[in-house]
């Protein structure tokens, strides 16, 4: 793991665990952690999409390089060369809607809940970055206040016949090297020395999962329109490498998976005016996220697959280089990773930052 020269985060850990556990009433632990678990199992059903927002927020730290790998058939490990992260980043982390992405066009994500939904798929995650560790554990149980109105938790859970539960999915817990498992801190050490952060996930289930990764390295053009990554080592079984390169002379970006090209695509960029009457709506829709409330000029990409020229044993040209039009079932829109809008039937990708509900899936209807 790599370490650059930035302050330690433990004072941030410690002083955000401590207003995140400062309750005054059992009952507002309890009615948060319901609010917050009902959010991470809704969030994301989908395996696939649930891999997705960890990839997202390693573009959005800028990362180049992404590391995949399930260890000992139950930790998940997602790590990346992107920006460590900062007081700011913690914040967003550990708050709901309180995100660094919420009015930065530059980042993919803006609704400040993604992270949330790897708490619906694991219930104790370790996160390493700049070479300092922290944790969300739901078994970590507070320091008890006896001004809840028993000695201890036990006395209180008797007398209200109610489990107390704490929203343990906002509370970063500072944990020293030597509480980490061995086998996470050598892994890390070994297989992921250039990386700046990585998310630890301990699994309920790892062969769902498995099966979404390996779903992942069947699409791989569904990273077409990431900003950053240009490579994701899947450390599995096997060693597989997707490779994501861009040719800006020829706006072609190529995909190549354990260095065999899968695709080619052509990308055109287009930047569109927003109308003033579309601005003064999306000002006043309280649905629509702050940094596309007041946008004037919109990104879209097109991405149209590519065939290369080819030619025959005696080098005569046989075929030109073209376009290809896609088939129906490629034709998905992408919010910079795939939706699930499939009714459209374009003939290329479109790529833009559509208004989409919270699991990424779907447009807002009538917006």
């Amino acid at each position: 793991m790599t370490t650059t020269a930035q302050s330690s985060l433990k004072p941030s850990i410690k002083d955000l665990f401590s207003k995140n556990t400062d309750y005054k009433f059992p009952e507002q632990a309890i009615n948060q952690a319901e609010s917050l678990k009902a959010l991470s199992n809704d969030l994301y059903t989908d395996n696939v999409r649930f891999i997705y927002e960890l990839i997202q927020n390693a573009d959005d730290a800028e990362a180049h390089d992404v590391v995949i790998s399930i260890m000992e058939d139950k930790y998940l490990i997602v790590a990346h060369d992107g920006k460590p992260f900062n007081e700011k980043d913690l914040q967003g982390l550990c708050g709901v809607n309180n995100g660094t992405k919420k009015k930065n066009l530059e980042k993919i994500g803006y609704k400040g809940l993604g992270f949330k939904a790897v708490f619906g798929k694991s219930d104790l995650v370790y996160v390493n970055t700049n070479s300092e560790w922290f944790r969300f554990d739901s078994s970590y149980r507070i320091k008890w206040s006896e001004l809840w109105g028993t000695k201890d938790q036990e006395t209180w859970e008797l007398n209200n016949d109610r489990q107390l539960i704490y929203p343990w999915q906002i509370n970063p817990i500072w944990t020293s090297q030597a509480e980490v498992p061995n086998v996470i801190r050598t892994y890390i050490t070994l297989k992921c020395y250039r990386s700046q952060v990585a998310y630890i996930i301990l699994l309920n289930s790892s062969d769902e999962i498995r099966s979404a990764i390996d779903q992942l390295k069947e699409q791989p053009y569904t990273f077409l329109f990431l900003r950053n990554i240009s490579k994701i080592t899947f450390d599995m079984k096997h060693l597989d490498i997707l490779s994501i390169v861009y040719d800006m002379d020829c706006c072609l970006k190529k995909i190549s998976f354990n260095q065999e090209m899968i695709s080619q695509w052509f990308i055109k960029r287009l930047k569109l005016d927003v109308p003033e009457t579309v601005r003064c709506n999306l000002a006043k829709d309280r649905k629509v996220p702050e940094k596309l409330k007041f946008i004037k000029i919109a990104e879209v990409f097109l991405a149209a697959k590519y065939f290369d020229p080819i030619m025959d044993e005696n080098n005569y040209l046989v075929n030109d280089g073209s376009l290809r039009k896609l088939n129906e079932n490629e034709s998905i829109l992408f919010s910079y990773l795939p939706t699930k809008i499939t009714e459209y039937k374009f003939p290329v990708l479109i790529n833009a930052n559509f208004l989409i509900n919270a699991n990424r899936e779907q447009i807002h209807t009538g917006k």
